[in-house]
């Protein structure tokens, strides 16, 4: 992880990608568990973290799947990939020091042994995301085409360019129709944070929207961990081989390289 903070030390070799978004109902959770599923499929060792108390067991379908008897409170989902679930049970409002000290508590106690963890951030810019972003080798602000989405998508991304990472910042929309829609929503996007930061950000990826993906929604059961193949379902797997190459993450044999200066 990159060293956001003193703490980052005892965790320093998870690669960490913090998935953020400016505002609620764009996927966020339902990205997070298929992009650690599509990371656990290339077999990388990945912690699922939900820090934002909230439906990640539910959409994981964890009451089939087995506690994990190292940890009791993290829970297996495939061989590669394990979810946490904060107890900081209420990481969206937490704005008090002790609060805060019990949450890096608990990311030194169970980060240490993954190669990477996908940390489901809080929505909106508050202490908990502000830490996991600065913690992250990878920022990923996900939007959708919805306007309100998008301006809540530059919002953020405004608050975490003057926080000093917009280097570590990514767009990744979310439920498009296809690459050329995703592009276009790139562009728009490129025509805010021209003329009001000076800067474009990188496009990540997209996940396209499709029947499949939804239905797992509905019936709780995650898209990645069925054999049959959607168009959202490879645009998870595109994406998952699309981090594994980034700087710091160089995952060859089954053992994570870290580059020390990895962090933007």
């Amino acid at each position: 992880m990159a060293n956001g903070s003193s703490r980052g030390m005892a965790i320093e070799t998870v690669f960490g990608l913090a998935i953020l978004s400016g505002k609620g109902g764009v996927g966020k959770s339902v990205i997070s568990l298929n992009l650690a599923l599509a990371l656990g499929h290339l077999g990388i060792k990945t912690l699922l973290f939900d820090a934002a108390a909230g439906d990640l067991a539910n959409l994981a379908n964890v009451g089939q799947i087995t506690i994990n008897k190292a940890q009791p409170d993290v829970i297996q989902i495939t061989d590669n990939v394990k979810l946490y679930t904060s107890a900081v049970t209420n990481s969206c409002t937490t704005f008090d020091e002790e609060g805060v000290e019990a949450f890096l508590a608990e990311l030194i106690r169970v980060t240490p042994g993954y190669n990477c963890a996908v940390f489901d951030c809080p929505t909106g810019v508050g202490p908990i995301s502000c830490i996991l972003g600065g913690l992250s080798e990878k920022i990923i602000v996900v939007s959708t085409p919805d306007p309100t989405s998008i301006a809540g998508a530059y919002l953020l991304i405004k608050r975490l360019y003057h926080d000093g990472l917009s280097e570590r910042c990514g767009l990744l929309f979310n439920c498009v129709k296809s690459a050329d829609e995703a592009a276009s929503l790139k562009t728009r996007f490129d025509i805010m944070t021209r003329r009001f930061l000076s800067k474009q950000f990188e496009q990540i990826g997209y996940i396209r929207d499709d029947s499949m993906l939804s239905e797992s929604v509905l019936e709780q059961q995650p898209l990645l961990l069925e054999k049959h193949q959607s168009d959202s379902s490879l645009d998870f797997i595109s994406l998952a081989e699309s981090l594994r190459h980034l700087k710091g993450f160089h995952f060859e044999t089954g053992v994570l390289k870290t580059n020390s200066n990895n962090g933007a």
